[in-house]
């Protein structure tokens, strides 16, 4: 049986910590509740020694770190980060080591999907990747309360949005190209953002002519955050931005996922089809709907390393490479099941 670590026992961390305990799994969590500073590299070293993968769920500027102690002890590595930086950088590590970056719901899960539903066509024009995490109910002037890690929504703000359009691989402006979409009678708006996407644009550059992603909001709400990140300038004041967003929206334990993901084009080069996805998972009483997404996205991946499906590779391993069949034949994929 492999022997898993997760380094950083936050909202995701501990999800999968219990879930996989209750699953009788060789796993451990550490992180400063339990007196281990995953910043020292003595530590990490330690904990490599007892390991043969872990799961990083601490903040994205420990990440390169635990991964170079990953390379250079042969351990597996897995990480939930958004950061297209911390991404390039662990692709450059040499190791007979795995390293499945950006795992969870966006990027993650979704990406997985689009991939799949692809893999149906003999030419793809459009990918299109639409996701929010979103508070049940909302009575502010943003429409939006806080579900999950805040430095990681900022960044989804402020950064350029990997694309592929017409063919070529670009960066978007993020909180532009705002359209509408309904979801279950539901209308919401969607615009760009950083993170969502993951490797999928490049990895279908040559393959699709348009990749892209977007975030899900209630409508009014991408109009606000363009006045604070633009006319206000908080895009070039990273630290501010979080803390103004921590001290007065509040945290939410009552949300929703929404997942709509549009695939078209020909079969045989003269029909044109569409595959679609589209799911709405709901928080339960115990956990809310981003652990669940996030967290059984990355169960999902864990389950097909630990059964031996990741054997055969090393090095970095994008989302939409992984086994299909392992990785959507798990039973972790339950909530992510359409209706």
């Amino acid at each position: 049986m492999k022997r898993l670590a997760i380094l950083g026992l936050g909202h995701i961390g501990s999800y999968v910590l219990e879930r996989l305990l209750h699953s009788s799994r060789d796993v451990k969590g550490y992180d400063l509740s339990n007196g281990h500073d995953l910043s020292d590299v003595v530590v990490l070293q330690k904990i490599m020694s007892t390991v043969d993968g872990v799961l990083v769920c601490t903040p994205f500027h420990l990440n390169k770190t635990i991964a170079e102690q990953c390379a250079l002890h042969g351990v597996d590595y897995f990480d939930l980060t958004e950061s297209v930086e911390v991404t390039d950088y662990i692709k450059s590590l040499n190791s007979t080591s795995r390293f499945v970056t950006q795992c969870g719901l966006a990027p993650g899960m979704v990406s997985i999907i689009a991939a799949d539903l692809a893999a149906k066509f003999d030419t793809v024009n459009d990918i299109q990747i639409r996701v929010g995490a979103l508070s049940t109910n909302a009575n502010n002037h943003l429409q939006y309360y806080r579900s999950w890690n805040t430095e990681g929504l900022i960044n989804e703000y402020i950064h350029p949005c990997p694309a592929l359009v017409d063919g070529e691989l670009v960066a978007l402006r993020p909180l532009q190209d705002q359209e509408l979409v309904t979801i279950a009678g539901m209308q919401l708006e969607a615009a760009n953002t950083s993170g969502g996407i993951g490797s999928l644009a490049e990895s279908f550059r040559g393959r699709a002519r348009n990749v892209n992603y977007k975030t899900l909001r209630y409508p009014g709400h991408w109009d606000h955050i363009r006045f604070l990140a633009d006319d206000l300038g908080l895009k070039q004041n990273f630290q501010t931005y979080v803390d103004l967003f921590n001290r007065h929206v509040p945290q939410c334990d009552n949300d929703r996922v929404y997942i709509h993901i549009s695939v078209n084009g020909y079969n045989d080069h003269r029909y044109y089809k569409q595959e679609q996805y589209t799911k709405i998972i709901e928080c339960s009483k115990l956990h809310t709907a981003i652990q669940i997404a996030t967290g059984c996205g990355v169960l999902c991946v864990l389950d097909a390393w630990m059964s031996g499906e990741l054997d055969n590779r090393s090095g970095w391993i994008a989302q939409e490479s992984l086994p299909t069949d392992a990785v959507l034949g798990s039973r972790w994929f339950k909530p992510y099941t359409k209706n």
